[in-house]
């Protein structure tokens, strides 16, 4: 049970890690001079139909909870982490074209694991 708990609080915090691309570009500054760019423009409107698949994830975390038990949390996770980097990776994009800040260090990309060096 105490796992369960520690994995439910995870899954709560990764949920919110990013905020979804029509959140973010609401936090853009208007001043900065890259805000009116062709390139800026095009992908706040891309952030506007963005499709975050609330709905998908939340009937694959039902049914695998439903079918599965504890043992679909695995499967729940999954879904709500590969939907994570793909915001993260949107509202690193839209940080690029948008605005002249650094990087904020939650955007930043995590470095590849180092491949195993061969003797």
């Amino acid at each position: 049970m105490k796992k369960l708990v520690v994995i439910a609080a995870s899954l709560a915090v990764l949920s919110s890690c990013t905020p979804t691309p029509q959140k973010y570009a609401g936090t853009l500054t208007v001043t900065d001079p890259k805000f009116n760019s062709a390139e800026c423009k095009e992908i706040r409107l891309q952030a506007l139909n963005y499709d975050d698949k609330v709905g998908g994830r939340m009937a694959i975390g039902l049914a695998s909870g439903i079918l599965l038990g504890p043992f679909g949390l695995p499967l729940a996770a999954a879904a709500d982490a590969s939907q994570e980097e793909k915001r993260k990776a949107f509202a690193r994009e839209m940080h690029l074209r948008c605005s002249s800040t650094p990087l904020p260090k939650n955007l930043e990309e995590k470095p590849s694991r180092p491949s195993a060096k061969k003797s």
